[in-house]
């Protein structure tokens, strides 16, 4: 039986990602109907002729794409206009990060569909589809905190590069996972002072053997560790927990010491973040201030290089997307350990331990 998938356009504020891009559908022809909401590929540069050449089927409404489609196929999480068009015969495949949204999940729990988060599909120890859009996210922290350091941002007016080869700025980033490294590497790049914040000795002994002079590191929790903090010019939140609700490294004690006009960028908003109090911001309302620092938040943040990540993350999405047009795919989710953690709802189970646990949820198991 022919399967009927679905990609919406995004209506989350300021997201211009799509999940496939035209060239990476024409493979799945045969396999099923594609229906693609009209304008969805605009905002990463492709129309709805290039969908159609691929051998996609326009429809005009979210509502007649959600009435027809099976699968429907996102970048992010479901928003309420969206979740009133779901029903318990739908397949949800899209970065959920569910272990930050109490409301969401229950809600789609209440609806009995079922729920793949494309973030938890593994490869081995590695998470394919989460790497991408970390090493997106990671640039963009430091390109973000360069700007936010602006005068005009009420920053400090201090410029990350180097003049002279004198390093005039301190960039401290915190967890050392792949959004982490590409923070590293782009703040080293423009001639940062920086300092890595890991608890893993084995990490850090890495970054020290590969940036030598270049770069400092401290284990997480020390008092050297917490005062670099309180001094940095930029200091890049970059914890990640797969599937959970990460600690908190950045407190308000330590945002009382900071310099006014010091710059946080909390990368692991989309879990919950790892700042004390932290409130999800938006690409045109990118950060707050709080007792004069700038705490950004932005719970899209590759959603600012749309293009970019819709083609790096089609990429990769498109090796996973066969595996739910088979007529058995649920046996396949089940006995696949790499797919399995991606599988966190299903009729009204909440699958996920990471969720269960970061929610206080009931853990269901599949008989």
């Amino acid at each position: 039986m022919i399967k009927k998938l679905g990609i919406p356009k995004e209506v989350k504020k300021d997201e211009g990602r799509i999940s496939l891009i035209p060239q990476h559908i024409t493979q799945f022809t045969g396999l099923a109907d594609i229906f693609v909401e009209t304008e969805a590929g605009l905002g990463s540069g492709f129309t709805d002729k290039d969908y159609e050449a691929a051998g996609a089927k326009i429809v005009t409404t979210a509502r007649e794409l959600y009435e027809v489609s099976e699968i429907i196929c996102k970048v992010k999480e479901p928003q309420p206009e969206e979740l009133e068009m779901l029903n318990s015969s739908h397949v949800l495949f899209g970065y959920l990060h569910l272990a930050s949204n109490l409301s969401l999940t229950k809600t789609l729990l209440e609806k009995k569909l079922t729920g793949i988060a494309t973030e938890m599909i593994m490869d081995g120890k590695e998470y394919p589809l989460l790497i991408p859009m970390s090493k997106i996210a990671g640039n963009l922290a430091v390109q973000k905190g360069m700007q936010f350091l602006e005068y005009s941002s009420q920053g400090k007016g201090v410029l990350l590069s180097s003049i002279s080869g004198e390093k005039n700025s301190k960039v401290v980033v915190i967890g050392c996972g792949e959004v982490g490294k590409s923070s590293i590497h782009k703040s080293i790049q423009v001639g940062a002072s920086v300092t890595a914040i890991d608890l893993n000795e084995d990490i850090l002994k890495d970054l020290k053997n590969k940036y030598g002079e270049n770069i400092r590191t401290l284990l997480s929790g020390t008092d050297e560790a917490i005062s670099e903090i309180r001094s940095a010019d930029l200091v890049v939140g970059a914890v990640l927990l797969p599937g959970r609700k990460p600690p908190t490294v950045i407190t308000e004690e330590d945002i009382k010491y900071m310099e006014k006009g010091t710059v946080i960028i909390d990368v692991a908003i989309d879990q919950g973040g790892c700042v004390e109090g932290v409130s999800p911001n938006t690409h045109s309302d990118p950060f707050e201030i709080r007792n004069g620092v700038i705490v950004s938040a932005i719970a899209n943040l590759p959603g600012a290089v749309p293009k970019t990540s819709s083609m790096e993350l089609s990429t990769n999405l498109q090796n996973y997307v066969d595996n739910l047009l088979v007529e058995n795919w649920f046996e396949e989710y089940k006995n696949n350990e790499s797919l399995l953690p991606s599988l966190q709802i299903h009729k009204g189970l909440l699958l996920s331990e990471e969720v269960a646990d970061s929610l206080s949820l009931t853990l269901s198991k599949l008989v």
